[in-house]
């Protein structure tokens, strides 16, 4: 798509292509981001769909907001609540795992309590 990218051209494109799909009458939900833009494309779109009497429901569920952004927008914010507390448990993985002695005497408690020791000491990896 070429320049400009507003929600009226965007909203074209995409009525087209489904148009073109032969699939302007089987559409059931759209799935976007928490976008504010997005929010009046999809009012739009759902407009030219209802237009055409071509939204299963009237398009009571057209607009499914994306489960994946939201968490990406939530685990950040808990994981700053928390941080203190995660912090003290990564350098305390750290301390455990720098010295043979202490990983052996950890591997003793956690037996000890009957937890399962076959994945070891693990840390965390942060990709963000």
């Amino acid at each position: 798509m070429y320049p400009p990218h507003t929600r009226v051209e965007m909203v074209v494109v995409i009525y087209d292509c489904l148009k073109e799909w032969n699939l302007a009458n089987k559409v059931f939900c759209i799935t976007l981001d928490n976008a504010t833009s997005n929010d009046s494309l999809q009012t739009i779109l759902k407009g030219h769909l209802n237009l055409q009497n071509s939204l299963l429901y009237d398009g009571e569920f057209f607009h499914v907001c994306c489960c994946a952004h939201i968490l990406n927008l939530i685990v950040p914010e808990g994981l700053k609540a928390a941080s203190d507390s995660l912090f003290a448990i990564r350098e305390s993985a750290k301390h455990v795992r720098r010295s043979d002695g202490r990983k052996q005497k950890f591997e003793q408690c956690v037996k000890q309590v009957g937890i399962d020791i076959n994945l070891g000491l693990r840390l965390d990896v942060s990709t963000r």
